[in-house]
């Protein structure tokens, strides 16, 4: 697994691996999930490495995130 990717990376890749390789919105519960201050620092950075493809809305919001094979890799699943 890549040093470069943040714990929160991880955790988000690792999220959207539970369901099937891609995270729609909604992204968890306001308040509760520790990811939705970040997540679109996060889904960013992921973008930017070519792990993830990131969908969103008119206004910037995202909407789904895929792990790309690149992702993938970078955890360690093939």
């Amino acid at each position: 697994m890549s040093d470069d990717l943040t714990d929160l990376q991880i955790e988000l890749l690792s999220r959207a691996l539970q369901h099937g390789g891609v995270l729609a919105a909604p992204f968890g519960h306001l308040g509760e999930d520790s990811l939705v201050s970040d997540m679109k620092e996060h889904a960013a950075g992921l973008e930017a490495n070519g792990l993830a493809r990131v969908w969103r809305d008119d206004e910037g919001g995202l909407e789904r995130i895929e792990v790309t094979s690149r992702g993938y890799a970078a955890l360690g699943v093939r």
